[in-house]
């Protein structure tokens, strides 16, 4: 132990004087203890929905009453008019609500409540199923009636529809961050950063050329995955190609860009990728809706939810894909994707520049 003494003493001070491996022997554990003790639930939490009463009855007020009562559910009755079956279609499709209950005209001769539920997240989808029937369970057969449950977008409620978007998503910005986070690190490593730095283009235009072969490399990597999904998974493909192009491009530059800022501050292609990787691979996991669901998290996780570009785009993807949703649905998401894009690529230019040490 004597003889051993000096050396375990000098691993210790490397190990106090190395930021990055106190990062993951103190702040990893912490983080995912956080993150899985809050996100680790599938129980959801004011559910957004609608219902179409056309019965305007003492037995379709009772059923209306007991979903307004219910800790699950947060309903929005729909005005009987004009066109509520479309209204409530068009809520369904832009993601705006999970389901919505149909009260049929006749409903006090014939009383039978239909229920439409989204699909398009099939873990949501079953345990809507089971929420309602606990709701349901509360009122008398004879108010009730029979009920019809359907489900759009993913009738059989296949966990393929579910997954294979989000791996989309996931894999997307972590291919893009990690493919660009190396390209500054591995300039530098190999002495050829300061050639960038004399050249006579501006730092925008070096970001950029550096961003722009990554773009077609991304976009290959998505047809592929989306390719095999349809023609492997059967996944159905109900949107436009155009629109998803559109989104797709803002959500790859957020991706590079995240890569390339990471890159400006990193002095290795080791610490840029584990940084790429911390920086996409867990949030887009965890707090993206893509396995637990947005409703389900604890509020302080849900406000960092919107700080993940992931959020967005894997809303839109599903919108696409599974639901044939037009542009016009994803205004929001679109301008939360090109703030993203804007102030990473605005941030990485920036930070080159005070790097190089000369004016834009």
């Amino acid at each position: 132990m004597k003889r051993m003494k000096a050396v375990i003493v000098k691993e210790y001070l490397h190990l106090l004087r190395d930021s990055r491996s106190l990062l993951i022997v103190f702040f990893m554990p912490i983080f995912m203890i956080f993150i899985y003790g809050y996100a680790i639930s599938f129980d959801l939490n004011s559910v957004q929905a609608a219902a179409v009463d056309l019965s305007q009855s003492e037995q379709s007020a009772a059923i209306l009453k007991a979903y307004l009562h219910s800790s699950t559910f947060h309903l929005r009755v729909l005005p009987p008019s004009p066109s509520p079956v479309m209204a409530a279609e068009k809520l369904l499709q832009e993601g705006k609500i999970k389901q919505y209950l149909l009260i049929p005209q006749d409903f006090t001769s014939a009383p039978r409540l239909q229920i439409v539920i989204d699909g398009s997240d099939s873990n949501i989808a079953n345990t809507l199923v089971q929420y309602n029937q606990r709701v349901l369970t509360g009122l008398s057969p004879r108010a009730v009636g029979g009920v019809s449950t359907q489900v759009f977008f993913n009738p059989e409620l296949k966990s393929s529809y579910n997954f294979v978007p989000g791996l989309v998503v996931i894999l997307l910005i972590m291919v893009s961050a990690l493919l660009t986070s190396l390209s500054i690190t591995r300039e530098r490593e190999s002495g050829s950063l300061d050639l960038l730095f004399i050249s006579p283009l501006k730092s925008w235009e070096i970001i950029l050329s550096k961003t722009i072969p990554y773009v077609v490399v991304a976009f290959t990597t998505e047809a592929t995955i989306l390719l095999f999904a349809r023609f492997w998974f059967g996944i159905p493909f109900r949107g436009s190609l155009l629109v998803l192009a559109f989104f797709s491009l803002l959500f790859i530059i957020t991706g590079l860009s995240m890569g390339i800022l990471i890159s400006t501050v990193t002095t290795s292609q080791r610490s840029a990728m584990f940084a790429a990787l911390m920086a996409t691979m867990l949030p887009s996991l965890l707090l993206s809706g893509f396995i637990f669901p947005l409703d389900s998290l604890a509020p302080v996780l849900r406000g960092f939810s919107y700080l993940v570009p992931a959020t967005y785009f894997l809303k839109i993807l599903r919108g696409i894909v599974l639901k044939g949703a037009p542009l016009s649905d994803f205004w929001s998401q679109g301008a939360a994707m090109f703030l993203f894009a804007s102030t990473l690529l605005t941030m990485a230019t920036l930070r080159f520049n005070a790097q190089r040490g000369k004016p834009l």
